[in-house]
């Protein structure tokens, strides 16, 4: 049996929820996983599983001070050229700032404390979440532990702060990321030496968990609009506000509900009462259960956007969960969200911040009951062909399994994470023509 380290900076977190079903998954399937994270999990609402793996979480900062400095000492004095090496790396890869500087040696030292408890409990792989800070403490620590690490990127982490990525990629035995849309720019960028070493992982869903089956319950008095996210400006939840405006200015009928806090609550508040939509637009904050939601809503709505900062989302979970659920999905084209929302087969695609083809695109699928139909099963099929949490997380299993056994990068791999008969053989059913392209990509 298999031991690894999962690594995040706060963890569990409501909005992360993909981490900790991985972590659940891996244990399933045979895995001792021990759970760290940089920072505190944050105070909010989680659900019951989530409020498990917090108890048992190792929290790195503040750290415990014996332990801390046992672990300084052990490192300096057994293994100097290593420990000053190391050091002296992160020192020349942070920025020039002095805050620069300052969260470099943070992560060096996060990372002595990690290896340090990683050695004590006998993890044998680790893997973060996240290319920026968790894999900056995972190299760390991976340098000094020896231990074989790997790490799965995302989005932000790649494109507002990237922090050594081209090293990262180079000395991690399982450098990941969640789409074909990452991989081209992370090669491009980054790893145009060794493109083979990096793959494609997808985030997953428990398809057993978020499936409607016969429990669909439409809203009584009007078809449900529902989007679920933080409230942060990469989500573009002001343009589902400016939309719904104008569906009540045409006389459509609908209801719409946004889950999910954050630091834009108060102006998405301001723009609904600005336009007036008391009674049709509500926001209901953090929410731990999103089902119960889905299995009311006719449409799924994330209108994505670029940020100011260069952020953008990868591709949001909840887009997956709510096509495991039937409910047919709109959101934009950009990043990597046109590989799992292909237009007119699995949901359907608008321009990013345009509002105008947002507010056509509802209403389309409002009163079009037969293509609200088919987006939802070829959207379910869709996600149980590559975003099915068992048989993803079994792939990354067997991939740490074999890195650990081998000590080898084994680069000549395919670059896809699941073969299509792995796949076919699980889930049989109809592979149409975006599947294909987008497996052998």
């Amino acid at each position: 049996m298999i031991r690894i380290a999962y690594l995040v900076t706060r963890f569990p977190k409501l909005s992360e929820t993909f981490v900790f079903r991985e972590v659940l998954e891996l244990r399933k399937q045979g895995a001792e996983v021990e759970c760290f994270s940089i920072h505190p999990t944050l105070q909010e609402p989680l659900p019951a599983e989530a409020r498990q793996l917090r108890e048992e979480t190792t929290y790195l900062w503040p750290p415990h001070p014996a332990r801390f400095l046992a672990a300084i000492i052990k490192f300096a004095a057994t293994k100097p050229a290593k420990f000053f090496n190391t050091l002296k790396l992160f020192w020349q890869q942070a920025p020039r700032s002095l805050s620069g500087k300052k969260r470099f040696l943070l992560h060096f030292l996060e990372g002595v404390y990690l290896a340090h408890l990683c050695v004590q409990r006998g993890v044998q792989y680790l893997h973060a979440h996240f290319a920026n800070g968790p894999s900056s403490v995972a190299l760390a620590a991976s340098a000094l532990s020896e231990i074989p690490f790997g790490f799965t990127s995302h989005a932000q982490d790649i494109y507002s702060d990237p922090l050594m990525l081209d090293l990262k990629i180079a000395r991690a035995q399982l450098p990941l990321t969640i789409s074909q849309y990452n991989r081209d720019y992370l090669v491009e960028n980054y790893a145009a030496e060794n493109p083979a070493k990096l793959r494609v992982h997808r985030v997953a869903v428990d398809l057993a968990h978020f499936d409607r089956g016969n429990s669909f319950a439409p809203n009584e008095d009007a078809p449900l609009i529902l989007a679920v996210g933080r409230l942060v400006p990469k989500k573009g939840f002001i343009h589902l506000i400016r939309a719904c405006e104008r569906l009540a200015q045409r006389g459509i009928n609908f209801r719409c509900e946004i889950i999910g806090e954050g630091p834009e609550r108060a102006a998405l508040q301001q723009a609904i009462a600005a336009s007036k939509l008391e009674d049709k637009v509500r926001l209901l904050g953090a929410q731990t259960e999103v089902k119960k939601y889905l299995q009311r809503a006719e449409v799924f709505v994330m209108p994505c956007v670029r940020d100011e900062s260069g952020d953008r989302d990868g591709i949001p979970t909840t887009l997956m969960e709510a096509m495991a659920m039937q409910v047919p999905v709109i959101s934009t084209r950009l990043s990597g969200i046109p590989e799992l929302v292909q237009h007119e087969l699995t949901g359907l695609l608008t321009p990013p911040e345009n509002i105008e083809a947002l507010t056509q695109a509802i209403c389309r699928l409002l009163v079009d009951e037969k293509l609200r139909h088919e987006l939802a099963s070829q959207g379910r099929h869709h996600v149980e062909l590559f975003h099915n949490l068992e048989i993803n997380t079994g792939w990354l299993l067997q991939n740490i399994t074999r890195r650990v056994s081998t000590n080898d990068d084994d680069e000549t791999d395919p670059v896809e994470e699941v073969p299509l008969t792995a796949r076919v053989s699980k889930w049989t059913g109809k592979i149409f023509s975006g599947d294909m392209q987008l497996m052998f990509a």
